[in-house]
């Protein structure tokens, strides 16, 4: 009698040790995990209304420290715009703006001749003409999606109107390459395995 009594007593404190411990575990917040994030959409929103609109060229929701934070660029006639918002809080911690191509610009007059064929080359490659864009970057993630249904971990639209995306999926970064003018998806078939 005395052994079954220790053996109810036993089970009993181990099972209340184990749902103490699932209890504490599930009630306290995780420091990489945030369960209250804003969607890439309020993230997109809320650098378009910083930026006075736009096309958002670049987006990434990537860990600063361990904090969660959306990278977004943002191209509007001539400028572009580097934003970094909080995931948790959509306030923008971060917003760096310049003139496209500024890199590109030599004001030191040596080679005008060389440096002005360059630019114009440069320059004619990395503009943006927002009006030949027809598919906005939500159609093209939507796009992607239906190609691959997965994470999009990284989005950014370059100079031959391609949306470039990589999407997690089962553990695999695939690329999805969809045409900003035709909305016409490609799957990167090498990240396809």
């Amino acid at each position: 009698m005395k052994k079954l009594t220790k053996i109810i007593a036993g089970t009993v404190l181990v099972g209340g040790i184990g749902v103490g411990t699932y209890t504490y575990v599930e009630n306290t917040p995780s420091a990489f995990a945030a369960k209250n994030v804003i969607s890439e959409k309020q993230a997109k929103e809320i650098a378009l209304e910083k930026t006075k609109g736009g096309t958002i060229a670049e987006m990434e929701l990537d860990r600063d420290g361990l904090k969660d934070k959306y990278e977004i660029e943002v191209l509007n006639g001539d400028k572009e715009y580097d934003l970094d918002i909080a995931a948790e809080t959509g306030k923008i911690s971060k917003i760096e703006e310049g003139m496209k191509d500024q890199d590109d610009n030599d004001d030191d007059g040596d080679d005008d001749k060389n440096s002005d064929d360059d630019n114009e080359r440069t320059d004619r490659d990395d503009q943006i003409d927002l009006a030949k864009i027809k598919i906005t970057s939500e159609q093209a993630q939507s796009i992607a999606l239906e190609k691959v249904s997965g994470t999009i971990k990284e989005m950014s639209l370059d100079d031959d109107y391609v949306y470039e995306f990589e999407i997690q999926k089962d553990g695999k970064d695939v690329d999805v390459n969809v045409d900003a003018v035709t909305g016409e998806a490609v799957v990167d078939k090498d990240d396809n395995n």
